[in-house]
């Protein structure tokens, strides 16, 4: 069937359910989305923490409901989407945003976070896929975006093995949910992000170990735009590979990074 090319980016009449909804990054995703037309579930521990974003969305005339779960929980997962499909309809379009990072020499990393590194940044982001990618298969279409970063190509060498390790299992997670799932009309694609100004990289800059100046000029350094991101500079590629305009594009891990990776 031929593509509208005026409505390539138009995701009207699409729900889409973002964990990490009330985060620096997904908060800015889901604002993008909704302006592109799409109903948006913002998922985060608390709905409390998702009621900015919440109204944020309806700010811009779309429809928005705030859902607890833990990603880690295979159970609330399934009900987190069970309640998005119920309250908004099937869902068309799944962003795993939610993640979490820190940073420990890796001789002396703690186990319970390298756990929860694991649980939130990698199963989490795999219940979910599992979860709503059940509705989409059953109804031949659907677009997965992982929210992944440069860690996963790279090793940053200040104390993040967890995030690393965690973030490179995301991008082949990614590729293989693309090759099973791409004969049956569901696309998989990753964000892999170099440092964007949030207020986690923020806070890191004052780590007193890894932190400092000599960290920001590093990153300046590695990205050759000689910047770190701006929040609202991941809405458009989320708008691209959520919409028909990526309706080719299966399995990619695109790189939002500044040109860092092609050092």
């Amino acid at each position: 069937m031929p593509i509208n090319l005026a409505r390539l980016f138009d995701l009207s009449g699409r729900v889409a359910l973002i964990t990490g909804a009330g985060g620096a990054l997904g908060s800015r995703i889901a604002v993008g989305l909704a302006t592109f037309g799409a109903d948006v579930v913002c998922v985060e521990p608390t709905v409390a923490q998702a009621e900015v974003t919440v109204a944020a969305v309806q700010q811009v005339g779309r429809r928005a409901i705030a859902v607890a779960c833990d990603v880690r929980v295979s159970a609330q997962v399934s009900a987190a989407v069970e309640q998005a499909e119920t309250t908004l309809g099937p869902i068309a379009v799944l962003i795993n945003a939610a993640g979490t990072g820190a940073n420990y020499p890796a001789e002396d990393f703690p186990d319970e976070v390298w756990a929860d590194q694991l649980a939130l940044n990698l199963s989490g982001t795999f219940y979910f896929c599992r979860a709503a990618g059940r509705g989409m298969l059953d109804r031949g279409r659907g677009s997965i975006i992982n929210i992944s970063s440069i860690a996963g190509a790279v090793g940053l060498g200040r104390g993040s093995a967890g995030y690393t390790a965690s973030k490179a299992g995301v991008n082949n997670l990614t590729r293989e949910l693309a090759l099973e799932w791409g004969p049956r009309g569901v696309r998989v694609n990753a964000i892999m992000p170099c440092q964007f100004k949030t207020p986690a990289n923020m806070r890191l800059l004052e780590h007193p170990v890894y932190g400092g100046e000599q960290l920001m000029q590093r990153w300046l350094s590695n990205i050759p735009l000689g910047r770190l991101g701006e929040v609202d500079e991941i809405v458009g590629p989320a708008v691209f590979l959520a919409s028909d305009a990526a309706a080719m594009v299966t399995g990619h891990i695109l790189a939002v990074d500044g040109g860092y990776l092609a050092r």
